[in-house]
């Protein structure tokens, strides 16, 4: 009597569940093969979440789904292990009970409207913690555009809707020690306009201005700003603020060929050079174009009193982004 050999031997695959939050990079996982395994085959039930390769890394974290990954220890595929992988957006790990983590912050603020900074009443605020996450935590405004909620310490991507009104979206940092009062500015759907631009900033300085330069029909420039608010069928400044955080509204009416260029100007620190009070101020423009497109600029961190923000070619309405720093103390000279 002889003892005849195990028809299959031991073998194993480790892990056998993964679980990760989706990302914008690929991510990465090897596997590990144990025991008798010969060459190893691998298959994924669903690639469009995970991919795996003759080398046994799991390619993933693109799209959010699952998918289950099938090992054999041979290509005779005699034998089968199985490998769970779940993507998950990155708020089914921040809100589920065994990963949520750190304090509970209080935040309040105002949703306004950025032609007049009346409170918007009734607007739906939703916070979510990624941009295409479902909402986390909601709430709406009162009456008068104010609102508070609880949320656990953390960023947020933040969307604001009220009726007639273009949608608000940014990212707001929920921290204990941080955190304070919070100014949602809404623009009005644009009725015939071509262009609506919106400047809010921090604290400090108190005072940054608007400066719309473009061209007239008679070939010379207007310049839209604090002391010429209003350029004939062109352009005007809706709202001009001088007491810190804006919002400063410049509304485009019409183009015509030409460059008009969009400026930022420190005119609390206007005389000072070096000065790097416009590049703290956590200034931001949003502009808002009446094709629905919407693009978003920060202050770049370089010393300057003049922030060029972008540029719209009249004849196309293509926005270019300029983003340079420059200093220059005559508020009439700035964009010009």
């Amino acid at each position: 009597m002889t003892d005849a050999p195990a028809a299959f031997s031991h073998w194993e695959v480790q892990p056998r569940s993964i679980r990760l939050s989706a990302g914008d990079f690929e991510q990465r996982v090897p596997l590990s093969l144990r025991g008798d395994v010969d060459t190893p085959v691998f298959a994924s039930s669903n690639p469009e979440v995970a991919e795996i390769g003759p080398d046994g890394v799991i390619r993933c974290g693109w799209t959010i789904g699952n998918a289950v990954l099938m090992v054999w220890r041979s290509s005779a595929r005699d034998s089968l292990r199985h490998v769970l992988v779940e993507v998950r957006d990155p708020s089914w790990f921040a809100d589920h009970p065994d990963f949520a983590s750190g304090a509970t912050v209080f935040l309040s603020g105002m949703v306004v409207n950025a032609l007049n900074t009346s409170g918007v009443g009734n607007a739906l605020i939703e916070f979510r913690r990624s941009e295409t996450g479902p909402a986390a935590f909601q709430t709406f405004a009162n009456a008068y555009g104010g609102f508070e909620l609880s949320v656990p310490e953390g960023f947020y991507y933040v969307e604001v809707t009220a009726p007639g009104y273009i949608a608000w979206h940014g990212w707001v940092n929920a921290d204990p020690n941080t955190s304070g009062d919070i100014q949602i500015v809404l623009s009005p759907e644009l009725d015939g306009q071509v262009a609506r631009i919106v400047l809010q900033w921090g604290l400090n300085p108190r005072d940054l201005d608007s400066h719309l330069t473009g061209p007239t029909p008679s070939g010379g420039r207007f310049h839209v700003f604090y002391s010429h608010t209003i350029e004939n069928e062109a352009a005007e400044l809706d709202v001009d603020d001088t007491s810190s955080y804006g919002p400063e509204t410049i509304t485009i009416h019409r183009l015509i060929p030409g460059v008009y260029r969009y400026a930022v100007h420190d005119y609390t620190n206007r005389n000072a050079n070096p000065s790097t009070g416009l590049a703290q101020s956590g200034a931001s423009v949003k502009v808002f174009l009446n094709d629905g497109r919407e693009q978003t600029f920060t202050a770049p961190n370089a010393p300057g009193t003049v922030w060029t923000v972008f540029e719209i070619d009249g004849a196309t309405g293509t926005v270019t982004p300029v983003n340079a720093m420059s200093y220059q103390s005559q508020p009439a000279n700035v964009g010009m």
